[in-house]
């Protein structure tokens, strides 16, 4: 009997040990009380944008086009170093030229409820659909290089049909000058497809160059998508097509540099066979602008630095009271024929 009552005790004690064990992190009246390491990975505590919280900091989202794109990782490098001389948490996102990668985006944006967000986006339309998002939910918005088609809040305004029309014309006055009015060229151009605004850029092109050879048009138009290994390919496709082609207009940078690199596959890309052209002014386009022996002879600039810039400050603006978060106040890029003359003061002071 005796031996039967002590096994039931033990039991019993056990019983209650497993059950005190089993609730070891249990608050009063049954709250479950979690362990810091349990917590901060629940609500994510420790990660940038928690810690930013902690410490006080704005919490501040910006998306580039592509990181594959010379101009945007500068743009980058701009918002980077804001982002420390500000004392700012800062998140990049990745668009990836992609209209759903976009709007995907948007949605974890939403989620993440930052202080505010600095956005491009491909086209107007998807933008102001997505812009209107981030103002629903009580989030701040500036936009940049590509702007929604409604004011619908603050804004860095881009002329794309103007940064086509000042590669045109500087690349037309290049032409004239080495080739004579007599002889009108034959164009193409390599352009961006997935963003649309960038043929408004080809446009520009035609129309600079027609202010000096009205005659003067594009025999073909290539997608490059933006890259410059991309397009070479496209540009070797079009040369081999078209190989009366002796003007080639390149939307960014990387594009005209491809645009180039297939030209001299061919052993053209001189100043005597070719001229190229394009949009950005980065350190590689403005070492070809210097280049006595390229054919890269027009270059529009376009600063990601000074896009960077005046969008924190707009958005710095809004989240101060001194601008409204919902109206459509704008600041314009200023566009610059560069020369090779003016290659290196523009790399040095626009490019990080």
């Amino acid at each position: 009997m005796k031996k039967k009552l002590f096994r039931t005790i033990v039991i019993i004690a056990l019983c209650f040990a497993m059950t005190a064990c089993g609730n070891r992190n249990t608050g009063g009246e049954g709250q479950v009380v979690q362990s810091e390491e349990e917590t901060q990975e629940k609500t994510g505590e420790g990660s940038g944008m928690e810690k930013a919280v902690a410490e006080n900091k704005l919490q501040i989202v910006a998306t580039v086009q592509s990181q594959q794109i010379n101009f945007w990782l500068n743009v980058q490098h701009t918002l980077e170093r804001l982002a420390q001389e500000n004392d700012f948490e800062l998140t990049i996102m990745d668009i990836n030229s992609d209209v759903t990668t976009f709007n995907n985006i948007i949605d974890d944006i939403i989620a993440m409820r930052p202080d505010g967000v600095i956005t491009c986006g491909l086209e107007s339309s998807t933008l102001t659909t997505q812009v209107k998002k981030l103002i629903d939910a009580g989030i701040p918005v500036v936009t940049f290089n590509i702007q929604p088609d409604e004011e619908i809040c603050p804004m860095v305004v881009t002329d794309h049909m103007e940064f086509g029309r000042v590669a045109g014309v500087a690349a037309a006055e290049y032409w004239k000058e080495n080739h004579g009015e007599d002889e009108i060229p034959v164009g193409g151009a390599v352009d961006l497809y997935s963003a649309p605004v960038c043929a408004l850029r080809v446009q520009g092109f035609v129309e600079g160059f027609q202010t000096i050879y009205p005659e003067f048009e594009l025999v073909q138009t290539v997608d490059g998508g933006g890259s410059r290994s991309t397009s070479l390919t496209a540009t070797e496709d079009m040369v081999q097509a078209h190989p009366e082609i002796n003007v080639i207009f390149g939307i960014n940078a990387d594009s005209g540099l491809g645009a180039l690199d297939a030209l001299r596959e061919v052993d053209k890309g001189t100043p005597a066979d070719s001229l190229v052209a394009c949009v950005d002014g980065t350190e590689t386009d403005c070492a070809e602008l210097k280049d006595a022996d390229s054919a890269l002879k027009a270059v529009a600039g376009n600063s990601p630095r000074i896009m960077a810039e005046t969008a924190w400050e707009l958005l710095s603006k809004v989240i101060n009271g001194e601008l409204l978060a919902d109206e459509g106040y704008s600041e314009k890029m200023e566009i610059v024929s560069v020369t090779k003359e003016t290659a290196d003061a523009w790399v040095k002071e626009n490019f990080e």
